[in-house]
C-alpha cells in the first residue's frame, strides 16, 4: 500500500544547553551521533537534489505527490539538524568544517565523477541506511533511554520520517529507468564512501575533545557498533538484501512500526509538539 506523506516541521528550541555527553553521559558515543548530525543538512540536499533532477521523468501523479513531499520532509530535516549543529559549532568548531567539505563533496566533486542517476543511485543506497538506523531507533528503547530530553523530539520525529519515506526515491530510480546492475555496483561502493567518511568526520571532531588518539575512544565506538547494543551489525540482514534481484524497500513491513509511532509522536496527546501541513 502507497502511503500518504505528510511534511511536518519542527522547531527544536533552544539546544545550547545540551551537554556535550548527551547520548548516555557517553561522550564518545556523543560524537558519532554529532558527526551523523553534521552530515545531514548537506546530505539532505544532495538527496533532494538526486530526486528532484529526475522529477520531469515521472508521469504518476501520486508519485510525484510522494516526491514533493519528500522534498519537504528531507528540507525540514537539514533545517532542524542545523539548529543543533549550530549549537555543537560553538563547543565542536570542526562541526562547521564537517559541513564545509561534505559541501564540496557531494556539490562539486560529485557531479563530476557521477552522472545525475548514478547520483539517484546513491541516494537510494543512503535512504536505505538512513531508514534502517532510523527503524532501529524507533524499536530499540536503549537508544531512546540514552538520548537527552532536549534531543528525544528531534531524533524521533527525523527516524519516523526517514522511515515513512524509505522507497520514494528507490520508487523514481525505477521511473528514470535504473537497473539492477548498477543499483547494486553503486551500493556496494557508498557503503565504503559512507564509511569512510563517517570514520575520518569523526575523528575529526573527536580531536576537538581531544579524544581522537585515546584507543579507548575507538574501541568504545567498536563496541557500541558490532557488540552491545550492535547499531551496525543489526543492521546486516537488512542491508545485504539491498542486493537480491527485484528489491524493493516495501518487502520490509515497516507499517506496524509507523502505526505504533505515529500517534505516540504526532497524536493529540504526542510527546513531540509539531506543526502540521498537509503534502
Amino acid at each position: 500500500m502507497t502511503r500518504t506523506l505528510t511534511v511536518r516541521r519542527l522547531d527544536p528550541g533552544d539546544l545550547s544547553g545540551v551537554p556535550l555527553d548527551w547520548y548516555d553521559g557517553d561522550p564518545d558515543l556523543s560524537i558519532f551521533w554529532d558527526a551523523l548530525s553534521a552530515v545531514f543538512p548537506e546530505g539532505e540536499n544532495f538527496f533532494v537534489r538526486a530526486v528532484r533532477a529526475h522529477r520531469d521523468l515521472i508521469d504518476d501523479p501520486e508519485l510525484l505527490a510522494r516526491v514533493d513531499a519528500f522534498i519537504g520532509q528531507e528540507a525540514a530535516h537539514g533545517a532542524a539538524h542545523r539548529a543543533l549543529n549550530r549549537s555543537l559549532e560553538r563547543r565542536i568548531p570542526s562541526a562547521k568544517r564537517v559541513d564545509r567539505e561534505l559541501r564540496w563533496v557531494l556539490k562539486e566533486l560529485a557531479p563530476k565523477l557521477f552522472g545525475a542517476r548514478q547520483r539517484l543511485a546513491i541516494t537510494c543506497a543512503l535512504e536505505h541506511f538512513t531508514a534502517l538506523l532510523a527503524a532501529q531507533l524507533l524499536e530499540d528503547e536503549r537508544h531512546r533511554a540514552a538520548i537527552d530530553d532536549r534531543l528525544t523530539p528531534l531524533w524521533l520525529w527525523h527516524a519516523y520520517e526517514e522511515v515513512e519515506h524509505e522507497d520514494v526515491a528507490f520508487d523514481v530510480y525505477r521511473a528514470a529507468g535504473g537497473n539492477e546492475l548498477e543499483r547494486r555496483a553503486i551500493m556496494a561502493l557508498t557503503t565504503g564512501l559512507f564509511i569512510g567518511f563517517m570514520a575520518y568526520f569523526y575523528a575529526v571532531m573527536a580531536a576537538d575533545q581531544k579524544r581522537a588518539r585515546r584507543p579507548t575512544t575507538w574501541l568504545r565506538l567498536g563496541y557500541f557498533l558490532c557488540m552491545k547494543p550492535g547499531l551496525t551489525r543489526r543492521l546486516v540482514p537488512d542491508y545485504l538484501a539491498y542486493y537480491r534481484r527485484g528489491f524493493h524497500p516495501s518487502q520490509k513491513d515497516t507499517a506496524p512500526l509507523l502505526e505504533t509511532w505515529r500517534e505516540r509522536l504526532f497524536g493529540s496527546d504526542g510527546a513531540i509538539p509539531l506543526t502540521r501541513r498537509a503534502a
